[in-house]
């Protein structure tokens, strides 16, 4: 009797310290993938706030060679103007396709 209350005694023993591991595995695992995601974020955010800065004053800088092409402030300033309205319109326009793209690189880098 003794052999098997041992045998029964160890194997439990193992099972709660295997069961302890693979719950310290799965969180370990879910700890990577979510500081891999969380970087990611960061990532996208700082790039798409330098390239908010870079169309920003890159349209400043593009208005005002236009104003001295076109010898008008007003003329410069407005055909950056109508250049951002043209993207604005074809964002619009296409905006099905371009969330469809967005959604599906977002789901690649989620499953990644």
């Amino acid at each position: 009797m003794s052999e098997s209350e041992d045998f029964f005694g160890n194997a439990k023993k193992e099972l709660e310290a295997y069961i302890e591991n693979r719950i310290l595995l799965a969180k370990m695992q879910v700890t990577q993938k979510l500081s891999h995601k969380m970087a990611s974020v960061v990532i996208i955010t700082l790039l798409a706030t330098i390239f908010a800065f870079a169309m920003v004053f890159g349209g400043i800088m593009a208005a005002y060679y236009l104003t001295d092409l076109t010898g008008s402030l007003v003329k410069g300033f407005g055909y950056v103007a109508a250049f951002y309205l043209a993207l604005l319109f074809l964002a619009f326009f296409f905006r099905k396709k371009l969330i469809a793209v967005m959604v599906d690189a977002i789901i690649k880098n989620i499953l990644k």
